[in-house]
């Protein structure tokens, strides 16, 4: 363990021991030190090193997007946003269009006549005590029942006597057997036995469901019967079916709701109580197609009185609308994309507007002016950082010893300069503007750029993608392939510099770790000689010293 500094040091001697220590080991740390020098010197140019590659790197990620066509597909949209909404693909043909929209896409929908207090309010009654219910036995002497049910092939009538202290099951048996209310192998109406908060009745119902009309039954003569379920149906569009809903006696205009919108037959119609805010009932029920058009319009049975609004008088619910002139109709204000190839429309409202696709150049632009910016960076880079000392107090630029970078900005100009046999007035950057400035650097008139771009965007193209089917290699590719030979690992002149520096840096610190060691370990051994030494002058000048006293005492005696 070495010692270090001793504050003690010479105190015995009265030497500099200390001091003679620091110099004789500051002596020997000149080659380290020397060493250290250059170890920094290796850390910073691999630093620059690092940021020359990060350079090129940038300059290749913006060949790479100019070698790619796709990005030169890209569009641009003009429109009110107010009025339609508007996507391009890719590829698009650049023009322009009038787009005028006279009618949006609406959802049919209906509105009951009537309002009700509450959206609990019930929608079909329960019968009243005025209708009669039967208590077992229900008829003491024979009675005569008829009633007639609308059928597909007509009016049938059904006509039986019920014999006396028939059952309420013996009134159900004797409806269906009865010879009249035989239908093929089936029945006309079915009777079922069935018990409510009033007692057990009978209930009829009609067994055919191709019209509302085959639902209703009309008791003509026999005893009064409970109130029948309502039934009626609805459709939306004319390819869908009907779908018939009944509604029970009792049944609230809430579950009505529920029950026609949680109906597993239920085919584009939303049911709900909407409160319209108007009176003392203001509750009205409403249904409502779930998708805009025509074709989903919604059709409601006669037994249900309510009120078309939306699509009323023969009112089209189709989106109506003219593109350059020529009229379209179309069942969704949305997704639009059969009328101009490549786009597709969100109509938002009615009015007129100009629709322009045009070229997303504004991004390339940036990627060709990014590539000069970053060449221009690194010039001036390479120009003052391997510059050579100009005299004896001037160390030069950091990278001054690194030769094979010193041509790196020609390397890089002379590809910025590469020619491409396009057949069209566009072959370099130069047609795009780029010009030389006396020291080395590049600018690049935007005016010219932005021209190009927007008279010659055809051969602006060709130039950076160049065309394989007749083997030519657009200058995108040749940046491309070139820079990334550049900032390859193995081949690439600042990546090899780089992993030279370093291994330099490895041996030099690892070269400084063991000369360091060394020294600490012999300056460890001279300090404890030093201290030993020390020691040993300390004892001899105090023998010295009482030597003197006592010769001085001697002498002092003699005198006296």
């Amino acid at each position: 363990m070495a010692l270090g500094s001793i504050s003690s040091l010479g105190v015995g001697s009265g030497f500099e021991l200390q001091q003679m220590l620091d110099d004789l080991r500051a002596v020997d740390e000149t080659s380290i030190n020397i060493k250290k020098t250059e170890k920094t010197r290796l850390t910073e140019q691999i630093v620059e090193f690092n940021s020359l590659n990060a350079k090129i790197l940038q300059m290749k990620s913006n060949a790479l997007s100019l070698s790619l066509e796709s990005n030169f597909l890209d569009r641009n949209i003009t429109i009110d946003e107010e009025v339609a909404l508007v996507t391009v693909q890719s590829g698009t043909t650049i023009s322009s269009y009038s787009l005028d929209i006279d009618r949006l896409a609406s959802k049919s929908s209906w509105q009951a006549a009537t309002g009700v207090a509450l959206s609990s309010s019930i929608m079909y009654a329960e019968p009243t005590t005025s209708y009669t219910t039967f208590t077992e036995p229900t008829i003491g002497v024979d009675t005569a029942l008829s009633f007639t049910v609308e059928h597909e092939d007509g009016q049938q009538t059904i006509s039986l006597t019920i014999a006396a202290n028939s059952s309420i099951q013996d009134i159900v048996n004797a409806i269906n057997a009865d010879s009249e209310n035989i239908n093929g192998e089936t029945t006309y109406v079915t009777a079922t036995a069935a018990t409510g908060e009033n007692g057990s009745y009978v209930k009829l119902s009609s067994t055919t469901k191709d019209t509302t009309e085959n639902n209703q039954i009309l008791v003509t003569e026999g005893p009064a019967f409970i109130t029948p379920d309502l039934t009626f149906s609805y459709q939306v569009g004319a390819d869908n079916d009907p779908v018939y809903v009944t509604i029970p006696p009792g049944t609230s205009y809430t579950s009505v709701v529920s029950l026609i919108n949680d109906d597993v037959n239920n085919n584009g119609m939303t049911a709900a109580m909407v409160d319209t805010g108007i009176g003392a009932t203001p509750w009205k029920l409403t249904f409502t197609a779930d998708e805009t058009g025509e074709d989903n319009r919604i059709s409601i049975s006669a037994n249900l009185t309510m009120t078309e609004i939306q699509g009323a008088v023969a009112e089209s619910l189709n989106a109506a609308f003219s593109v350059d002139g020529t009229e379209y109709q179309r069942q969704n204000n949305s997704g639009i994309d059969d009328v101009i190839q490549g786009v597709s429309l969100t109509l938002k409202k009615v009015d007129t507007t100009q629709l322009a696709i045009s070229s997303s150049s504004e991004t390339m632009k940036e990627k060709i002016i990014n590539l000069i910016d970053l060449y221009n960076e690194i010039n001036t880079d390479i120009d003052l950082k391997t510059a050579y000392a100009t005299d004896v107090n001037d160390e030069g630029g950091i990278l001054s010893n690194i030769q094979s970078l010193k041509s790196l900005d020609s390397i890089l100009f002379d590809l910025l300069g590469t020619v491409v046999d396009t057949g069209t007035d566009i072959t370099s950057l130069a047609d795009l503007g780029m010009e030389t400035n006396q020291n080395g650097t590049i600018t690049l008139d935007q005016s010219a750029l932005t021209e190009a771009f927007a008279s010659s965007f055809d051969d602006v193209v060709a130039l950076f993608i160049g065309d394989s089917d007749n083997g030519i290699e657009g200058l995108g590719d040749v940046l491309n392939d070139r820079l990334r030979s550049m900032t390859n690992s193995s081949t690439g002149v600042v990546t090899a510099e780089k992993s030279t520096a370093q291994t330099k840096l490895d041996t030099l610190t690892e070269s400084i770790e063991t000369a360091t060691e060394r020294l600490d370990k012999k300056y460890d051994q001279m300090a404890r000689q030093f201290i030993q030494l020390d020691s040993f002058i300390g004892r001899m000048n105090s023998q010295m010293d009482y030597l003197s006293s006592t010769l001085d005492a001697f002498n002092t005696s003699k005198t006296d």
